[in-house]
């Protein structure tokens, strides 16, 4: 499921943008030759020599735009990327010291990879790097505590404490779990579009809340006669 509907037209606050002008830029020297290296450069432009990884945001620091529209398969690939390329195996025959660069690499792109997978998370994330000073613009949306919502949480726990389980009210439940994941989704990416930052805190709340009723659906026991059990 895409986690997001993209957009190509930029937004006000300059999420969509990408990262130019926001992350470190300029030159420094290479540690090892004292040649000119780029602060964002994995390796020295001149001897090869892997730098130290530069203090960059979790997008900066995959090789992302600053934007909430990701898609998980773009943020496994960049993940892979980096993967490949500071392999401990590929990097064997480095000194000690290049070995422990590439490992501080290898937890930086972990870290920022775990911070941007969950789509709540990196709403939240992203509301920090690009938060103006004062109170939040724009309307805040739906949060967690909306009737609907309610509704359906009380439609899981019902689930849960049915024995026999209902396959007709599975799959409603199901379903609105699926909807409602979708549709704060959709919300989340047009309060960054249009610059209604005010709605991002609830709606990030709002999209948790839907993940963890998915996840508690799915520990449900379907019903004997579920296909997937045969």
């Amino acid at each position: 499921m895409a986690e997001g509907t993209g957009g190509t037209e930029s937004p006000r606050n300059g999420v969509g943008q990408g990262v130019s002008g926001v992350v470190p830029g300029g030159m420094g020297d290479c540690w090892a030759c004292g040649k000119p290296v780029s602060g964002r450069a994995l390796f020295c432009h001149n001897c090869g020599a892997i730098q130290p990884p530069a203090d960059l945001d979790a997008f900066a620091r995959l090789n992302l735009e600053r934007r909430f529209d990701v898609e998980r398969a773009v943020l496994d690939r960049q993940r892979a990327g980096f993967a490949r390329i500071l392999d401990p195996e590929r990097l064997k025959t480095r000194g000690p010291q290049e070995r422990a660069l590439a490992d501080r690499h290898r937890q930086a792109v972990e870290q920022a990879y775990a911070v941007l997978r969950d789509p709540a998370a990196r709403a939240r994330y992203l509301l920090d790097l690009v938060r103006p000073e004062g109170e939040l613009p724009g309307t805040p949306g739906k949060g967690p505590e909306d009737a609907d919502l309610a509704d359906l949480a009380a439609q899981v726990a019902d689930l849960h404490a049915a024995n026999p389980v209902d396959e007709d009210l599975l799959e409603q439940a199901t379903l609105g779990v699926i909807g409602a994941i979708a549709g704060a989704l959709v919300d989340l990416s047009a309060a960054f579009h249009n610059d209604n930052l005010a709605a991002v805190p609830p709606l990030a709340d709002r999209l948790s809340l839907c993940q963890q009723l998915g996840e508690a659906l799915g520990a449900v026991t379907p019903p004997a006669n579920d296909p997937a059990n045969d």
